[in-house]
């Protein structure tokens, strides 16, 4: 019988030989963190309206007293917002729009026009700014405000990264303007009025303070600042306060990396409440002992060889021999 050598497959004539072979296709590149939907705005007029009602149990108590969120939400009005998506507009976009009753969002354009600032009465210019470009833009608003006798103020962030530290101080800003505005008109009560030393408006002549939140488009980080005061002052989710957002200005745009910069400042913002409120229950200021964070090396010896032996967990090789490969594509 003559000798003869058998032909390996086509598949294996014609690949290069390589030492390994990749299981499972693989990229050079980091691991994309998964994206976070925001449920778009249903396009029905049926619709219901957003509702959200201040209440002080959803405030950090080491920011604000009952008093204060009462004189910042106007006695703790509702607020909502009811889908426009069939109504918007495009050219609304260069526009602002009232998103709370004293928070206005728009581009920059509108900070320049002094017949809408007067007519809406705005008493406060924030702008969002890339710190870069500090010298270049927006240094018109310290004569906007000059020329019509109100504030301005700015926050400069450096990207995303950079924005999440300056969210806590821009939140403080627009509830220091709001109060300052209240304590600008109060009076002290007269005689049998009200307690001694307690401070009265009078309510028709009252204007409340009104903050217009802005940036180059309206629609990048302005809206960031925004969405981080409706988490921190209304104790509205990431993902609620994007859905009012959207309801009241439709063209916000929101990347992913905007996206995982408030939901990591919704985490920061409930630990630090939950410690705070828990703290200001028992009376206390001082902080807890830490916990201990490190486990000795008996304790994770113990753990993994619990998890060795109830949850066993099969094993994926990232590459194989290609002499395995072959044989078992030759079979």
């Amino acid at each position: 019988m003559a000798d003869f050598e058998a032909t390996p497959p086509a598949s294996i004539q014609q690949r290069p030989y390589q030492p390994t072979v990749p299981v499972v296709p693989y990229s050079l590149r980091p691991p994309s963190p998964p994206s976070i939907p925001i449920p778009a705005p249903a396009l029905s007029s049926n619709s219901g309206p957003i509702k959200i009602v201040p209440s002080y149990a959803n405030v950090d108590p080491a920011d604000l007293t009952p008093d204060q969120l009462d004189i910042i939400t106007g006695g703790f009005r509702e607020q909502s917002a009811r889908d426009i998506t069939s109504a918007w507009k495009y050219n609304e976009r260069r526009s602002a729009q009232a998103i709370l009753d004293c928070l206005y969002l728009g581009p920059s354009n509108v900070a320049r026009d002094l017949d809408w600032l007067t007519k809406n009465g705005i008493t406060m210019l924030l702008a969002v700014r890339d710190s870069s470009m500090v010298q270049a833009r927006l240094m018109f608003v310290d004569g906007i405000a000059q020329q019509l006798g109100i504030q301005a103020d700015y926050v400069d962030v450096s990207g995303h990264t950079g924005m999440i530290r300056s969210l806590p101080e821009a939140v403080r800003k627009i509830n220091n303007h709001l109060l300052d505005v209240y304590h600008r008109q109060a009076v002290p009560a007269a005689a049998g009025q009200a307690a001694e030393g307690s401070m009265l408006i009078n309510r028709q002549d009252f204007k409340r303070g009104k903050v217009l939140v802005f940036c180059e488009t309206g629609n990048e980080r302005s809206p960031i600042v925004v969405i981080a005061y409706m988490m921190a002052v209304l104790g509205m989710s990431m993902v609620r306060a994007c859905q009012f957002i959207h309801y009241r200005r439709f063209c916000v745009s929101l990347t992913d990396e905007a996206k995982f910069l408030l939901q990591t400042y919704e985490g920061l913002l409930e630990a630090r409440r939950t410690v705070n409120q828990y703290q200001h229950a028992m009376g206390t200021t001082s902080v807890s002992p830490r916990p201990k964070l490190r486990r000795t090396a008996d304790e994770m010896d113990e753990d993994d060889e619990q998890d060795s032996n109830t949850r066993p967990r099969p094993g994926l090789a990232p590459f194989v021999d290609s002499k395995d490969m072959d044989l078992e594509m030759a079979t």
